[in-house]
């Protein structure tokens, strides 16, 4: 019975330290304010939050709400939905065959339950985005709409907490829309449908590894090995470290200012490129939360 409780209490001591990897502190280099980092997944159900310890108790420390943009700006989705559609009238029949325009048609129709007909001028990333969305919803049962970036800053304008965003609405269109040409996004949603038993383990796979806040093998995963449906190295560097660059020249003022809890995607979070490391060596304190 004593083997079993010491095994017990090392497996919580484990699953709550790899919990903890998520949410971390940032202190030191002048600072008056703790602020927190939290690194955010969309697929994940607002359920989750409850079980990562600290977070809420970090989220009321803190008087200031980061994100990557403002969630609540009515113009921004506007905005967005605007961008959503392809320059120049271009259509999605200009861009695929007349065999994938098919495929991804009867796909969209059984998933979706309208196709490119309805879709024809939509950015193809969009189309993808929606695609994996709902066939994840299918597979999983997960029925939560909400996202936490978007629950934290509702709930901090509830509490009369400032809400922040890094980048500007037509900067985060530039990264929805921009990252790659029409036609290597139109490849993706090919090869995504044509291999969607694979690209959902893919999924569970990199929704695990963020439940244990496992994110240098998030990156890893994230990067992949050379398929079609991998971030290259150069759109990686567009999603992720030059936006990290641009963020870390304002963070600094932000947390400076007040107490600050950053919730962004967790991918911004690791690697050598990532807030983590590149606060550490700005000289923050950067320490996981237990």
């Amino acid at each position: 019975m004593k083997k079993k409780i010491v095994l017990f209490s090392l497996l919580i001591l484990c699953f709550g330290t790899t919990k903890a990897q998520l949410l971390w502190k940032v202190s030191g280099n002048g600072l008056k304010h703790t602020s927190y980092l939290f690194g955010t997944h969309h697929l994940i159900p607002i359920q989750f939050l409850d079980s990562v310890l600290g977070l809420f108790k970090a989220f009321n420390a803190s008087d200031m709400v980061v994100g990557e943009i403002v969630m609540s700006n009515v113009e921004a989705a506007a905005k967005i939905q605007q961008a959503a559609i392809m320059p120049d009238h271009q259509t999605m029949k200009e861009l695929l065959t007349e065999e994938n325009y098919r495929v991804v048609d009867k796909e969209l129709k059984s998933v979706l339950k309208f196709g490119l007909k309805e879709l024809s001028m939509m950015n193809p990333s969009l189309i993808l985005t929606l695609y994996e969305m709902e066939l994840y919803k299918k597979r999983t049962g997960l029925i939560d709409d909400k996202q936490s970036d978007s629950y934290f800053q509702l709930i901090a304008e509830e509490k009369g907490k400032k809400v922040v965003g890094l980048e500007t609405v037509e900067q985060q269109i530039e990264v929805l829309f921009g990252n790659g040409s029409l036609k290597r996004q139109a490849e993706v949603l090919v090869e995504t449908i044509q291999h969607k038993d694979s690209i959902m383990n893919e999924m569970n796979h990199l929704n695990k590894l963020y439940k244990t806040g496992k994110l240098d093998e998030l990156v890893m995963l994230t990067k992949g090995k050379g398929n079609v449906t991998d971030m290259t190295d150069e759109e990686y560097v567009k999603l992720v470290d030059n936006r990290n660059a641009k963020w870390l020249t304002q963070l600094p003022d932000l947390m400076k200012e007040s107490s600050c809890f950053v919730a962004v995607g967790a991918l911004h979070l690791a690697g050598k490129n990532g807030l983590i490391k590149q606060l550490e060596k700005a000289g923050y304190k950067v320490k996981a939360v237990e």
